[in-house]
Order: C-alpha cells, then structure tokens, then sequence
C-alpha cells in the first residue's frame, strides 16, 4: 500500500484489509521520522485511511505507477525530496552502526542477512538512478566495489546516496518533466525518487523489527 500524500511511505499486508489495518501505525512511524529530522508537517491527531486506487494491473508493489508519477515534479518538491532521501540514508546507516562484519553476515532462521539486505538496497538504488539520468559514475564506482567486496559496505552507501542526490538536485526543468518506459518499467523524476524512498523505507523497517529499533 502506497501512502501517495506523504512520499515514501509503503505499507506491506497479504491482504487490503490487512494493509489499510496497519497503515496508521506506518503512517505515524513515517511521520516521526521525518519530524526527527526537522520536517514541517501539519498536526494529524488522527488518521483515517481510505483505499483512493487499486492497482489492478497485475504488476507488483514496486512496478506499479500513479498518476503524480507521470507530471512534472516541480523544484520545491525536489529540493524536499532530496533531503528526505538524505535523511533516509542517515537513518539506515544509523540501524547499522556499530554491528560487526560477522553480524551483518548473519543468517537469520528466516529471510536474509543484515549485509544482503543492504547490498539489495544499495544496488537498487543504482538501478533507479541510472534508469533517470543514465551512469553516474560517483554513484557506481563504490556501488560496484561494494558488490565485490572491495569496499566496506556502510561507506558505499554513503558515497553512492551522496553521489544520487548531488545529481538529482540538479535535475533539469526538462528532466523533471520526462517520462520514459522501459518494458514494465516506468522512470520519472517522481516516480524515481518516491521508489527509492518506499524501497529504503521498507528495508529499514525490516531492519529495525529485526533489531528491535525505530526504523
């Protein structure tokens, strides 16, 4: 369940109903995070959910597109996007910091290691990048070398988030406004930035159950 009014917050459920049942604790969790880091957002003392569109394509979570998706994103969204996805990042390494290699390689008895999911994370994230603005080799040198083990994974994640959004912030008006579709696959400066979003938003939700933290 995509929470499209406050981008980046994805509610995981087998059901609808089990969806829209969790959706108001994500919400709040989403909101505390972005409230730690200063963000302005308007009082909610509650929150009603409503399903507004179902994704009847047949396509999954992170395939699916919303109409915000194909507009223009204008440059005050940008600027506040960019900064939640800095944000983001810092609160994922924050999870992670202090946990040892042999941790982080840890096999859990079900799902996969502390390491495996970021490395997922990490390589996703290039692949959103590159499908917007094409290589970026800032952001695909530590990337890669992180994927061969040549560099501690918590500095590429670092460095390739940098690298993102030091070239998302520049985004053109024309590559704000441009849509390409590749296969099922659909890159948009707001389609783009909202999964890279929902994906690290996911992930470390994932991570802090597992370690008994707030994501």
């Amino acid at each position: 369940m995509h929470v499209l009014e406050l981008l980046g917050c994805v509610v995981q459920g087998k059901t609808t109903d089990e969806a829209v049942a969790a959706a108001p604790d994500a919400i709040r969790a989403y909101r505390r995070y972005l409230g730690r880091h200063g963000e302005k957002l308007a009082p909610a003392r509650t929150i009603d959910v409503r399903v507004a569109e179902h994704n009847t394509q047949g396509l999954f979570s992170g395939q699916a597109q919303w109409p915000a998706d194909l507009e223009p994103l204008a440059p005050r969204d940008l600027a506040r996007y960019v900064r939640w996805l800095e944000w983001s990042r810092a609160d994922l390494l924050r999870l992670v910091k202090g946990i040892d290699e042999r941790a982080l390689r840890a096999k859990p008895a079900a799902g996969r290691s502390l390491r495996d999911i970021l490395l997922h994370v990490l390589g996703a994230d290039k692949s959103y990048v590159y499908g917007l603005v094409g290589p970026l080799k800032s952001m695909g040198d530590p990337t890669n070398a992180a994927l061969k083990g040549d560099l501690d994974l918590r500095v590429a994640l670092t460095e390739a988030r940098a690298a993102a959004t030091s070239r998302l912030a520049k985004l053109t008006s024309r590559e704000l406004a441009h849509v390409r579709r590749a296969g099922q696959s659909t890159y948009s400066a707001h389609r783009v930035i909202r999964r890279m979003l929902e994906h690290e938003w996911e992930h470390r939700r994932e991570i802090a159950a597992r370690l008994g933290r707030e994501a």
